[in-house]
């Protein structure tokens, strides 16, 4: 069997702690193969990952980051993404950007192929067509096990590409919205599914956010303070474990995750 953990966008000082504190228990009941986590809003209250922050969730346990639309807002980050052979930035980037779109790695005598793609709905960043830029990643890619991180606002295009890509990958995970949905599946009998992981961080929030500053925002119509990382609550990890068989790579199993203090 192939075991693998997928995690959710780890918000933050508190959410990134939560995770560093809970990958024991997630090694001890899953023994997973490998762990997958979205760090694009681990900085600065959401802004990127630091290259201190990435060797520390690292060291903590996780062997390959996701990102998105937060990737460059802290310019921090171009001082060592190219170095890394374990992240993948959204990959469907129309500017010249840093870093990898894709990356393949070895696991249990598999070809694994991981990518990350931005969503074109509602998202303020221009890109090219996931759906187009998908089936470029895929064709000219060897793999066995493909593996999707598709960062995008709504609950409809991140379905409709899963179900677009249903015979031609084995595990797709919506992320951004910070919302676990509740709607785990296996996709034409072979592709494990979910619209969305969730985060990792402060539960009591607005998605991370401390909701004095968010409710202003949204009272005033756009105008108030500046919006600041949720602090001291009690936190959350959100995520999925897979399973797939190790010879014919179907979906054996599908679990959400969800951890709370």
């Amino acid at each position: 069997m192939i075991n693998i953990v997928l995690i959710g966008d780890i918000f933050g000082k508190e959410g990134k702690e939560f995770v560093a504190k809970k990958i024991y228990f997630i090694k001890k009941k899953y023994n997973p193969d490998v762990i997958i986590a979205n760090g694009e809003n681990v900085s600065f209250g959401g802004k990127s990952m630091i290259k201190e922050d990435y060797i520390f969730l690292k060291n903590s346990g996780i062997n390959y980051f996701t990102m998105g639309n937060h990737t460059f807002r802290n310019l921090k980050i171009n001082e060592y993404i190219d170095e890394t052979n374990d992240l993948v930035r959204p990959a469907n980037y129309i500017e010249n950007v840093k870093g990898k779109g894709f990356l393949t790695f070895e696991l249990k005598g598999k070809k694994v192929l991981l990518f990350n793609l931005l969503g074109e709905t509602f998202m303020n960043i221009k890109v090219k067509n996931p759906f187009k830029k998908a089936d470029e990643i895929l064709s000219k890619n060897k793999y066995d096990i493909a593996i999707l991180d598709f960062h995008a606002e709504t609950t409809s295009e991140k379905i409709v590409l899963g179900n677009y890509l249903s015979n031609r990958i084995n595990i797709f995970v919506g992320t951004h919205t910070h919302i676990q949905t509740s709607d785990e599946r296996i996709l034409n009998n072979k592709m494990a599914y979910i619209t969305d992981l969730g985060m990792c961080g402060v539960f009591d929030s607005a998605i991370g956010m401390d909701f004095h500053a968010v409710t202003n925002r949204l009272i005033h119509q756009g105008k108030g303070e500046r919006f600041i990382e949720a602090r001291g609550g009690k936190k959350v990890l959100c995520g999925l474990f897979v399973q797939l068989d190790s010879f014919n790579l179907k979906v054996n199993k599908i679990e959400r995750i969800q951890i709370r203090e």
